[in-house]
């Protein structure tokens, strides 16, 4: 019973993050080592500040 309540809040704790776009660099390192690319991937910091960046640049899509 406990690992079915620890699978429960880890599957609950995955689709909130991916409600909220916190997963988006887990999503960006994925897609980075799926194809390959020839450089190294932007570290967390870096990722973060050229997609807030690119938001900022082209609103559309937000709410706000």
């Amino acid at each position: 019973m406990p690992n079915a309540l620890v699978a429960a809040a880890l599957e609950v704790r995955r689709f909130a993050r991916g409600i909220l776009g916190s997963d988006a660099y887990d999503v960006y390192l994925a897609h980075h080592r799926r194809t390959g690319c020839g450089g190294a991937p932007l570290t967390e910091k870096q990722f973060w500040r050229a997609k807030y960046a690119a938001q900022d640049a082209s609103p559309e899509g937000r709410c706000c």
